[in-house]
């Protein structure tokens, strides 16, 4: 399961707007490469599909967006969305309605309704996501509420977000703060995410900074990402990922201690001769010998995806 949450989101960065296809494959208990998804996306369609434990490819999901209405400084998109279990058979569908409005001094508001089917296939609406933001200079400010269908069958606040975004040439940082309600009602911290990159000739290093309620009612940092991305002059890229977080594989949490080393996460990519991306993914984790400590074990190769366009 773990593979496969790495590859989905791995294969979400390789497949911009462009038409193109992605497979990618594993290694089997045996060593021999195996073919473990594809993804295509293109004319506002993608879907993923996966082999199941018989081998079998089955579909996964399906997403195709349609602009529906466009006036003015307003968009309005359809995004239809059908998911499928382990075995293929269609789950109920998914129906997101977004309708964005723009103005010329930056500010925008973005309402997403989203649909969800029954057991037979009939739409109701369960959330309503809607963010307001505005841009001074280089510093963007969103506010985001987020309304759920209640037991009383009404909307309900669930979620307040705000995110403050600032972006130059060289550096970005974004730090977006989760507001969730208690018992009471009353919002308060739940979680925090805070984004850095800067960028130093043909290398970006980032740091992302995750933070967690604690029983002190303090936000506390529970994992760390420390990262950098090089993109050398042959056109080929190395990023490297170091995750800490309070508990190491083989050691029971302790909330106490500072942030451990958990994983090193590995992604190159290269050109191949006919033309496609090559995107390996590879993970490092600690040994049992070595936990607490930065030393890891071997580099373990988990992927391998293949871009091509279409």
């Amino acid at each position: 399961m773990r593979t496969f949450v790495l590859t989905a989101a791995l294969l979400a960065l390789v497949l911009p707007a462009a038409a193109q296809q992605a497979v990618t494959t594993v290694r089997d208990i045996n060593g021999n490469r195996v073919e473990w998804s594809q993804a295509s996306r293109g004319d506002g369609r993608s879907a993923l599909t996966t082999r199941n434990l018989n081998g079998r490819r089955v579909p996964l999901e399906e997403v195709k967006e349609t602009v529906v209405r466009k006036e003015g400084n307003t968009v309005v998109v359809e995004r239809l969305i059908k998911r499928y279990d382990n075995s293929g058979a269609p789950l109920p569908p998914e129906k997101q309605l977004i309708e964005t409005t723009t103005s010329a001094n930056g500010a925008s508001t973005e309402k997403v309704t989203t649909y969800r089917g029954n057991i037979n296939g009939v739409l109701t609406p369960v959330e309503r996501t809607v963010t307001d933001s505005t841009k001074s200079g280089d510093t963007t400010d969103s506010q985001t509420v987020v309304e759920r269908v209640s037991i009383n069958g009404g909307f309900q606040a669930a979620e307040r977000r705000t995110t403050r975004e600032t972006a130059t040439k060289t550096a970005s940082e974004r730090d977006v703060v989760v507001y969730t309600p208690d018992t009471n009602g009353q919002f308060n911290q739940s979680a925090r995410t805070v984004t850095r990159s800067r960028i130093e000739g043909n290398q970006t290093s980032t740091q992302v900074d995750e933070y967690e309620a604690a029983t002190t009612g303090s936000l506390k940092l529970f994992r760390q990402t420390v990262g950098s991305v090089v993109k050398n002059p042959d056109g080929t890229e190395r990023q490297e990922y170091d995750i800490y977080g309070n508990q190491t594989p083989g050691r029971a949490p302790d909330p106490t201690t500072p942030l451990q080393l958990r994983e090193r996460q590995i992604y190159t990519s290269r050109q191949s001769a006919d033309g496609a991306t090559v995107q390996v993914f590879a993970i490092q984790r600690p040994t049992p010998t070595s936990l607490g400590s930065k030393e890891l074990g071997p580099v373990q190769q988990i992927s391998e995806t293949t871009v091509r366009k279409q």
